[in-house]
């Protein structure tokens, strides 16, 4: 079949998707009538049936000239397929009229309305639908034909023995080529259905947490959640105006790329949710869509695995400094509306997250004192006394320094005793 497609792309190439399909089909259909028909006037010479034999040789000729005139001379592709279901149509339907519906050949009539709608593209709803009904007028015509007038020739027993082999032969043929059609071209859309169906569902788990996307492909509504305990991360690029005045901007955006691309992979590593980047900001959420006890914890150990990133890669690469802000509270999370939409976040922990980062120093992880009571004693932390958030007051803060180390202890201790030190 490749050959077909290089002539399909060669004189159609213009075409969609879709009338290239019908383009490459109307091309196999006319081989396949070449060659039935081929075989036809040797049977019909041989059989001395002097009717069909022309009929079947003008119609061949016709079939060759269509091909040929489709092959090298690019003529419109609705001309070429008018003339091969005119052809179709005369060489179904004549040899009924001939032969009475009392003969197999009858049997060929139900093969064109298949070869019909094979052609003609999901676009060309009205055109199909003249043709059918021209193809339902000319069926009742031959039938009415044959019960008021009988089959037009005379035609011995035997003769008729034979002829009804040969047209049963070439059913048959015709049969297994639709068959044989409709299995790889339905198992052509079904792989590509699954495909798109992959990418469809990579593109929404790349946007979506996966319970959120679960909810999204089954309905069309608003998604929205509420959480009585996530916990909040900020983000941020500590003077990014001066970064964005002296580097270009392919420069910036792969500056960008390559630092929340580290965050994303810590994303994944501790089980947390980024909701989004905004300019230089990068905003993730722990213990949602689905509530997790251990979200502070991991929240914080992504904070600090953050910092040290920042200051082993890029703080010499970039002289590049960061602020975090970290809240745990309530929030609402959701989808909403229907245009490029996407999974936020919403309340009061949000704000005073974010309000955290921003009143925060660089290289520092500024919490509050709901993320220090979470996290407990296996973290340790720098009092800074009170800061004021605006819409909350006065707040207690904490710059969040690292995680305390378990240790077995040496001497002088019990056997299963542990002595805490600070990392």
């Amino acid at each position: 079949m490749d050959f077909i497609d290089k002539i399909v792309e060669k004189n159609y190439g213009y075409f969609d998707e879709d009338r290239k399909r019908n383009a490459k089909i109307l091309i196999i259909l006319i081989i396949m009538m070449i060659f039935v028909e081929s075989c036809w006037v040797v049977g019909f010479w041989v059989l001395d049936i002097p009717e069909m034999f022309w009929l079947v040789v003008g119609t061949l000729i016709g079939f060759i000239a269509t091909l040929i005139g489709m092959i090298s001379f690019k003529i419109p592709f609705v001309l070429s397929r008018n003339l091969a279901l005119g052809l179709g149509y005369l060489i179904a339907g004549t040899p009924v009229i001939f032969f009475g519906l009392d003969s197999v050949v009858t049997l060929h009539l139900a093969f064109l309305p298949l070869a019909t709608i094979l052609l003609f593209s999901r676009k060309e709803v009205k055109r199909f639908a003249w043709y059918f009904l021209s193809i339902l007028g000319g069926y009742i015509c031959i039938v009415a034909w044959c019960f008021r007038y009988g089959a037009l020739l005379d035609t011995s027993p035997e003769i008729l023995r034979i002829f009804n082999i040969i047209v049963t032969l070439d059913g048959i043929f015709i049969s297994m080529y639709f068959t044989y059609f409709f299995f790889v071209e339905n198992t052509k859309y079904k792989a590509l259905l699954y495909n798109e169906r992959e990418k469809s569902d990579h593109l929404l788990l790349s946007i979506f947490p996966e319970a959120i996307a679960a909810k999204l492909r089954n309905s069309n509504q608003s998604v929205a959640d509420s959480f009585e305990n996530v916990t909040v991360l900020f983000a941020d690029i500590v003077g990014f105006t001066k970064y964005a005045s002296n580097m270009s901007a392919n420069e910036l955006v792969a500056m960008l790329d390559e630092i929340f691309s580290e965050f994303d992979a810590l994303v994944d590593k501790y089980g947390i949710e980024k909701i989004k980047t905004i300019g230089d900001a990068y905003m993730a959420v722990g213990g949602l869509p689905v509530p997790d006890g251990q979200h502070c914890h991991k929240v914080a150990n992504m904070a600090l695995e953050i910092n040290e990133i920042i200051k082993e890669k890029y703080a010499e690469k970039y002289n590049l400094k960061l602020r975090i802000g970290m809240h745990t509270g309530k929030a609402v999370a959701g989808v909403i509306g229907n245009k490029k939409f996407s999974y936020d976040l919403w309340g009061d922990s949000v704000n005073i997250a974010s309000r955290f980062e921003a009143s925060g120093h660089p290289e520092k992880i500024h919490v509050t004192e709901d993320v220090k009571n979470e996290l407990g004693d296996g973290y340790s932390f720098e009092d800074c006394g009170e800061v004021m958030i605006k819409g909350k007051g006065m707040m207690r803060s904490y710059f969040l320094s690292g995680k305390k180390a378990i240790i077995p202890s040496t001497a002088y201790s019990a056997p299963n005793s542990l002595a805490i030190v600070i990392a």
